[in-house]
């Protein structure tokens, strides 16, 4: 009998852990499959896995694209000897820079830790919805054992209010979202993320390669201290005291862009609450001359440097950073010649993304020269190819009855704008052969809309009663006259390339001014 039951209980015991045995590969299968179907066409997912690759790390930027394409790594290691990476990932919300820094001590122990705090001064009211690209970044280039995964989407949803239609499951177990990525079955890179483990060959740095040209702000520095939305304060703090609280050495950081007055008030209420828990703080806006920041020649957009301006800010920054941390210099120390192979490859890497950011910046200048041509020209075909360039954008708008012309060639140009003869208080917004806006089809007399490379000047125009208006941030512009009024905006630029009123002489368009 005793026999009998050791040997049930043996089977029994036999037959558990091959149920576990199960369990954990039916797990595991689950876990590949979910990070094989997950998107690999976001260049954060291998900032966060391939920190795995990394054997020891003296410093780690936390953040979003204010971190991967202002600090160059290996340009510091060249230049210092000291090891770092980006832990970053696009558009990072506040809630995420808590759990990356713990995600990053689970497999470093970095004796300092770079945080950008740019994502403390977007959070607004608007901010409480749910901006799913921005968490989606991080969260599904987590592990799915990640315990700080959960932590972050707990406290993301906590903070935010979804709107009915949001799948909050599909954040938690996103294979729910991807599991229609059947191509990526047929994508190498896809394969390459089975055990998601990627690779990040510039340590979490990305090469950009655009260019804008801007104008250095002006006015923004203020003594003024602009209170912090409430979540964002709160997480501010609690992100404080648990460095507080771990020990850690922290340099809190802004960097700089093109800043704003009342983004300037809210930093310095930042950097007051950082520095009371007995962190630094750095607003790097501060500096344009120590770094010979040029903003007609070091960005890509407003928020952005391109890699003439992340070369400045590395410099800038490694130079605080050596004056007042004490990272080891590993360039002499054995077990470190891959970073040195690295940084020539990057060398390498540089000249064709610097040729690619001459020529847009050089294309940019060439604009201004187009637009002098076009100031010069009164010949209506010669002056309709120089203005339909897509660096600008026409604000079209007819004021009264204008009569049509005769020549196939002025008809044509009217065509491409989609003006139609007999018809008044017409309205177009064209960009080079897209038609943006006609009031053709909705027949409104007024239009509002924005202008420039980010869409951040706005303008209103109307028609109507033979009268025609055009408002570009508040600033009238004279668009009065009988015909058809065109205001030239240069996109790159952001300023009036040219103003003309066209009317019909002798069965031919004539460009007036």
């Amino acid at each position: 009998m005793l026999k009998e039951r050791l040997k049930e209980n043996y089977q029994k015991i036999i037959k558990f852990i091959g149920f576990v045995v199960f369990l954990a590969i039916a797990f595991r299968l689950f876990c590949n499959v979910t990070y094989l179907f997950r998107s690999v066409a976001s260049m954060s997912r291998p900032h966060i896995s391939g920190m795995k690759n990394e054997e020891k790390l003296d410093m780690v930027y936390v953040g979003g694209s204010a971190a991967y394409v202002y600090w160059q790594p290996l340009r510091a290691w060249n230049d210092c000897g000291f090891t770092s990476y980006n832990f970053a990932t696009d558009a990072v919300q506040a809630e995420n820079l808590k759990a990356y820094m713990k995600e990053v001590r689970t497999s470093q122990d970095p004796q300092l830790y770079v945080v950008d705090v740019r994502a403390f001064e977007y959070y607004g009211q608007e901010e409480l919805d749910i901006r799913e690209a921005g968490i989606r970044n991080g969260t599904d280039s987590l592990d799915i054992t990640s315990p700080e995964r959960y932590e972050l989407l707990q406290k993301y949803f906590a903070n935010r209010f979804p709107e009915e239609e949001t799948d909050g499951l599909s954040f938690y177990l996103d294979i729910s979202k991807y599991h229609t990525n059947t191509d990526n079955l047929g994508v190498e890179l896809a394969w390459k993320y089975i055990n998601n483990h990627g690779t990040s060959p510039n340590k979490g740095w990305e090469w950009i390669d655009s260019y804008a040209y801007l104008e250095e702000p002006e006015d923004f520095v203020t003594d003024e201290r602009a209170e912090l939305a409430e979540n964002s304060r709160d997480l501010l703090e609690d992100l404080l005291a648990y460095c507080q609280k771990e020990e850690l050495k922290v340099l809190f950081v802004v960097c700089p862009y093109h800043i704003t007055k009342e983004q300037y008030a809210k930093y310095n209420t930042i950097g007051d609450t950082v520095k009371s828990y007995g962190f630094d703080y750095l607003n790097a806006n501060d500096h344009y001359s120590d770094m010979e920041l040029d903003f007609t020649t070091d960005f890509y957009n407003r928020n952005h440097v391109n890699l003439y301006g992340a070369e400045k800010y590395t410099a800038f920054l490694e130079d605080y950073i050596c004056s007042n941390y004490f990272l080891p210099d590993h360039r002499k120390d054995a077990g470190y010649d891959s970073w040195d192979e690295d940084y020539q490859r990057f060398l390498e890497e540089k000249k064709g993304h610097a040729w690619s950011v001459r020529y847009l910046a050089s294309e940019v200048k060439r604009g201004e020269r187009i637009g002098a041509r076009m100031r010069k020209t009164s010949q209506i075909a010669g002056w309709s190819i120089l203005a339909e360039d897509e660096r600008y954008t026409l604000l079209i708008a007819t004021n009264g009855d204008f009569d049509w012309p005769n020549k196939i060639v002025d008809q044509n140009i009217l065509a491409k704008w989609e003006l139609m003869n007999g018809a008044t208080d017409q309205i177009r917004v064209v960009s080079g052969e897209e038609m943006i806006y006609t009031n053709a089809q909705d027949g409104k007399k007024g239009y509002s809309g924005t202008l420039g490379t980010w869409q951040d000047i706005t303008f209103h125009m109307g028609a109507g009663n033979n009268h025609c208006f055009l408002m570009i941030d508040d600033e009238e512009i004279p668009m009065g006259r009988e015909g058809i009024n065109v205001v030239v905006f240069d996109n790159n630029y952001r300023t009036i390339a040219d103003t003309v009123f066209i009317t019909c002489e002798d069965g031919e368009l004539v460009v007036n001014r």
